[in-house]
């Protein structure tokens, strides 16, 4: 999904930053929690956050992970209903908050604005849908290789990329344990689809996991 962020006009910009305010997170903060009113739009301006669900069991689903200069959390700013799932920052993060009164202002005043949400939802729409496939006819491999696809291609400006999330981070997008997604990794290591080095997973190339997950 593009960064709203890099997409629209100068104009465009600099008005959301005029009609917005600037919060600061310190990793591990909550920044809402799911039932929540939705009362404003945030868009990253640095930092990365994620948003996650929280089974009764305790055990945490990432829904999304969200980074520089992306918007999050349309659907209930826009309808005015409660956040679906609770976002946290994941590392010291910089937010332009945007509250929903404004937000809804500058759709009817901005067509570019008004685009760029719907892009931005459409595109969700099928991201979700693709997850959905993903998670009930893919195979292990198949599963990591999509989420670190997807992070990698969201963090390509310069490669070699690496992947900052935990293993126990990427097994949550992709419905599997931490010991599954550790020995999913190594295989696709193996297979030279990535690059494991001190820990850390790189792809210097995201060509081959592309070719490899079907995209």
């Amino acid at each position: 999904m593009k960064p709203l962020l890099s997409t629209i006009s100068n104009e465009l910009e600099s008005l959301l930053r005029e009609r917005g305010n600037l919060h600061r997170y310190s990793s591990g903060e909550q920044i809402f929690s799911e039932g929540e009113e939705a009362l404003f739009l945030p868009i990253v301006i640095a930092g990365k956050v994620k948003m996650v669900h929280f089974h009764a069991t305790g055990k945490e689903v990432i829904i999304g992970i969200f980074g520089e200069g992306e918007m999050f959390a349309v659907p209930p700013v826009f309808d005015g209903k409660s956040y679906p799932s609770t976002a946290i920052a994941m590392e010291e993060t910089s937010l332009l908050r945007i509250e929903r009164s404004e937000f809804l202002k500058l759709i009817r005043e901005s067509s570019e604005l008004a685009f760029a949400v719907i892009e931005w939802m459409s595109a969700m729409l099928r991201e979700k849908t693709s997850t959905i496939q993903n998670l009930s006819t893919a195979s292990p491999e198949h599963r990591i290789g999509t989420v670190l696809l997807k992070l990698a291609e969201a963090d390509s400006s310069m490669l070699p990329v690496r992947i900052s999330l935990r293993r126990e981070d990427i097994g949550r997008i992709a419905g599997l344990t931490t010991e599954t997604t550790i020995r999913v990794v190594r295989r696709l290591a193996e297979k030279r689809l990535l690059r494991i080095e001190h820990g850390k997973i790189f792809i210097d190339d995201p060509a081959p996991l592309r070719r490899y997950v079907g995209h």
